[in-house]
Parts: C-alpha cells; structure tokens; sequence
C-alpha cells in the first residue's frame, strides 16, 4: 500500500500491517483497523485518495479533506466507512484506470480500499458541521455531532433542516418560467425539487431559502405557490410542501402548500449609558452651584461652550470666559471677602475642598483668638484693645490681598478677552453641549457644494428623464440620443448602464440580450475608469427594480458580477461572448 506522511513530505510503500511506520527513522503515522471490527470510540485518522491511491493521516487542521496533499485534486464525492472508519473520496478529474472508485451514489467499488469490505446497500448522506464537508456512510449516526442519520425527513420541518437531510443526488434546483407556466432547473433557482427513489412517491417542490429576510421576500417570489398567514422576517417552514409533476420540459406545479415563519427573538435593549446620557442633559441658564462637598460636582460646565472644567478654575480653559455667571456683579465679590480667600487658595493649593468649607475654615482660624472672652476689670480694657488692633491687622490684610486679586484678575480678563473671538470663530452656538465645539470644526472643514453640475452629469440627467418617461414610438429617437452620447462621452459607464435600463423594455425576444451588450459596455468602461465598485453596488441597488428579470436564471449575470469583483475585463469578452 501506498502512504503519505504529511510531516516529512514524503510517500513510500509499506506492508498492510498496523500500526503504519514512516520509513524515515520509525516514525509512526498511527493505527490502522485492516480487519475492519468497528472499533469504538470511532476514530476519523485515515483518509483514501482513489486516483493516486495514497493512504494519509487526516489533516483536520488545514482543511485536509477538501484537497488530496499528494495529488493536489479537489475532492466531490466521500465515503466513511462504518467498519475501518477510512475517508475514501474522489475528483472531478478522476483517472480512468484505478484499484478503487466511488459510484454516483457514493458507495466504493469493489469494497473500502482500507478493510476491502463491502458496504451496506443502506446509505445515507450527511453534511457535518463539525467537519465542514457532506459524506455518504453506512453508519446511523454521525461519530463527530453525533446526528442521527437513520431517521429521514419529514414535514412539519424546517426547510434548513429538510435539505441537509435529503440525499444531493434527490435535489434540483429550478426556477418558475412564466412563459411555459413550468419550474425549470436553474442552478441558482429559488425553488428545490425534491425527488425520492421510489417511484411511486409524489414529487414535491419547496423553497430554497432558510429564512425570510424581509416580507417582500415571500410575496416575491412564492405567495402563487405557498400560503402563509403571517409572512414574517424568520426562519422558514413547511407544514405541507407543495406538490409536482413532470412534464416535458420540467415539472408543474400541481397543487400548492402550506409554509409558516418563526420570528426571529428581539435582542435585548442594551443598557443606557449613564455618562453619555448625563453629557447629553441641556444645559441650564445658571450654573449648578459650586458649593458641594461631594466629589460628583468637582467639575461644573462653562456657560460658553459647554466644556466640563474643574470647579477650582475661575475661568474656562478651552474658551476662555469666566465661569462666574453675568448677573453676578463684582460688588457682589468685594462684599464676600471669604470667597476671595478662597479663590486665592483655589489658585495656590491642588485639592477638593469647596468654597464655603475653604473660606469658613480660614475666618474661623483668623477670628477665633480675636472671640475669645477675657474676665471681667481690667482685662476688659487690655481685650478690648487687642480687638481693635485685631480688626486693624485683617482690614489691612483684605485689603492688600483684594487689591493682588484684582490686579491678577485683571490680567486673566484680558487674556481672555483676546482669546475669546478665536474661540467663537471655531464654533457657531455658544449655547451647546459639550461636544458641539468638535462637530463645528468639522463643520467649517466640510466642503462646499458646487452649485454647477458637470456636463456628462447634465446630459445623463436629461436622458434618463427621457427613458422614464419613453413610449414605443419614441424609443428609436431615444436609443439614438444614447449613442450620440457615448460617443460624447466614452469613458463614463453610467451612460450603456441606462441603455440597458432602456433595452428591458423593448421587444421580449432580444429585450435579455441588448441589456446584457450594454451592461457588459458599461462593465468595461467602469473597470477601466477605476469604478468597478460604484457600478457593483448599482447593480445591487438595481436587481430587483429595473434589471429583475436579468438577476434571475441568467449565468450572463453571474459572469457579470464576478467581472467586476475581479476586475477581470476578459471575463466579459470570454465568458460572456459580448
């Protein structure tokens, strides 16, 4: 037997005999159940290449199962064998001459190439999760999700549900013809037909979609074959399918079913962010007072901007202004002198004391020697006497340190009042909250709309009031205002891009093919001009408006599509021979 061994890149034959050594200094790749005796726990380690027939440990990591490491070919079809547990597959450009093959149905011809048995005529397909990949086994259960795979589909089911258990082999994808009245296999249908091998069971037809995204979805495409009481945003089911039969050239429909939506859960409200909603509160006319002993009101917003400042400056930082409310008049100030000794600390100390508690503190201290009471006689007069003396010393002290307060806070004004018409330049409303400042920047750096259009932009603007508004007689002088224009205009896409608006509603039986000519123009040109992109999204905005009939059974749509993803202008001359 041929092996792989995915460590040292190498192949080698070795003997049938477990466990399987590499020839490269007795490395050992692992167990192998040749016997076949169904060995548990089920274990998936090997895996089976049919075209270079190389047996390899399963690299589960690096998607080992989509690809053969040795030959490199794409595997399609995989076999789990229910006695050695190997993962035999094959290849669309499979070889012709080999030991072992996989049938149409999956099964291996002439046995599993690990434990060379036979498989069971019952065989079921199933597409793991766990695994990422769809394989047929004779097992009933699925050894990694552990999914039953004796049991069949039935409805009520779910449509997910329904086609992960139905074999591939039973599904064909087909659309609804309105002119033949008849679904016709399109690989990209809406529809899935569902065949059993019995003969005598009835065809039947269901959606392919898992789940509604919006309501239009429904009324859209299956409403004439489905009835639904609450067509939802949700997940799809069928409570009867609706039922087919063949004729020649599809199958027709023979009567319609029943379908209902399972709404999708609300996702819970996320709580309410307690700092953004505090910042968002407008602003009163007055400031919140100063005075507060808690640490929650150690910032006050300025009346001016909004900026939230620490109430130990007297003056905003950002505008400039003074945080002290207009109808306060500067008499109010001299007249409070503990509040001037407590600004002065405001500017000397870094703490979180507040106006009352600094300026109460302070004339307790001074005045509590001056209150104390002497005896009476005449201690009396000498009391008296310091009092007076007292009352002296501190006028002199209020006095000077009024006068340094009121040479300091002049100086600030100043600077302020130079700054404050920069600061109401970068802003419109003074009155804002916090945060209008930065949106006012943006607002000034924003440019301004052109109040001309450019000449291209114009001219599609006046043809496509022209296509809009055409009638059959006016469409020959139409088509030639579009040509006059692309040739005015070569480079701009938008312009074919309206043609093919204009060519969907000519005659039927070329209405397809001159739309797809115009739209592959305008690929090219939107390639070349660096806006594949913008022609993407129009083509999305549009597939289910104008161009509804084109996005459905149509490959030249797909071709379409993929040209512009890629960017890839031969796409458009090779595949779509336009």
């Amino acid at each position: 037997m041929r092996v792989f061994c995915l460590e040292h890149k190498r192949g080698f034959f070795a003997p049938r005999q477990s466990p399987i050594k590499c020839e490269n200094r007795g490395h050992i790749l692992g167990e192998f159940d040749f016997q076949g005796d169904s060995k548990l726990p089920v274990e998936l380690q090997w895996q089976y290449c049919c075209n270079c027939e190389h047996f390899c440990p399963i690299d589960f990591d690096h998607d080992g199962l989509e690809r053969c490491p040795v030959c490199t070919r794409r595997s399609s079809v995989l076999y789990l064998c229910d006695r050695c547990h190997t993962i035999s597959f094959e290849s669309n450009t499979s070889l012709q001459i080999k030991n072992f093959t996989l049938t149409s149905e999956g099964a291996p011809q002439p046995s599993c190439p690990g434990c060379l048995r036979q498989t069971s005529a019952d065989l079921h397909e199933h597409t793991c999760d766990q695994l990422g990949v769809s394989f047929i086994t004779a097992l009933d259960s699925c050894p990694l999700c552990l999914e039953r795979l004796d049991i069949g589909p039935a409805f009520p089911s779910s449509v997910a549900l329904y086609l992960k258990k139905t074999k591939s082999a039973n599904k064909i994808n087909v659309t609804f013809d309105y002119e033949s009245a008849v679904f016709v296999p399109v690989e990209d249908g809406e529809f899935v037909v569902i065949s059993n091998i019995d003969e005598t069971s009835q065809l039947i037809v269901i959606p392919r979609s898992a789940r509604f995204a919006t309501r239009r979805d429904f009324y859209e495409f299956y409403q004439d074959y489905y009835h639904c009481a609450e067509p939802e945003t949700g997940e799809v089911h069928i409570i009867q399918p609706a039922a087919v039969v063949p004729v020649q050239d599809g199958w027709k429909l023979l009567a319609t079913g029943i379908l209902e939506v399972a709404p999708d859960q609300p996702k819970a409200k996320a709580l309410p962010d307690v700092a953004t909603q505090r910042l968002n509160i407008p602003l009163r006319e007055e400031p919140a007072p100063i005075a507060t002993t808690t640490k929650e009101s150690s910032v006050r917003p300025c009346v001016h901007c909004g900026s939230l400042i620490e109430a130990r400056y007297a003056f905003c930082w950002k505008c400039g202004n003074s945080l002290t409310p207009k109808l306060e008049s500067s008499a109010t100030h001299q007249e409070r002198p503990r509040d001037i000794l407590s600004s002065e600390l405001y500017d000397t100390e870094d703490d979180e004391l507040t106006v009352q508690h600094e300026g109460r503190s302070a004339s307790s201290q001074i005045f509590s020697w001056a209150q104390t009471e002497e005896p009476d006689g005449s201690g009396s007069a000498r009391g008296s006497v310091l009092k007076l003396i007292a009352v002296a010393f501190i006028g002199l002290l209020l006095l000077s340190v009024g006068v340094f307060v009121m040479t300091r806070s002049g100086s600030t004004t100043a600077s302020a009042t130079a700054a404050q018409p920069v600061a109401e330049h970068g802003q419109s409303n003074t009155s804002v909250a916090p945060g209008g400042e930065a949106e006012s920047e943006v607002a000034t750096t924003l440019p301004r709309p052109t109040s001309a259009l450019n000449p291209e932009d114009v001219a599609l603007t006046k043809l496509r009031e022209k296509r809009t508004g055409a009638s059959n007689t006016d469409r020959s002088t139409i088509v030639q205002s579009f040509a006059t224009a692309e040739k005015h205009y070569p480079n701009d896409y938008r312009f074919p891009y309206e043609r093919a608006k204009l060519a969907m509603k000519g005659p039927r039986a070329s209405s397809h093919s001159d739309a797809f000519k115009a739209l592959s123009v305008a690929a090219a040109k939107a390639i070349s001009a660096g806006k594949a992109r913008e022609m993407l999204d129009s083509l999305e905005g549009d597939k289910s408006g104008d161009f509804n009939k084109l996005s459905h059974r149509h490959r030249e749509w797909s071709q379409l599509l993929e040209a512009l993803k890629n960017k890839n202008v031969r796409v458009l001359n090779a595949s779509m021979g336009l």
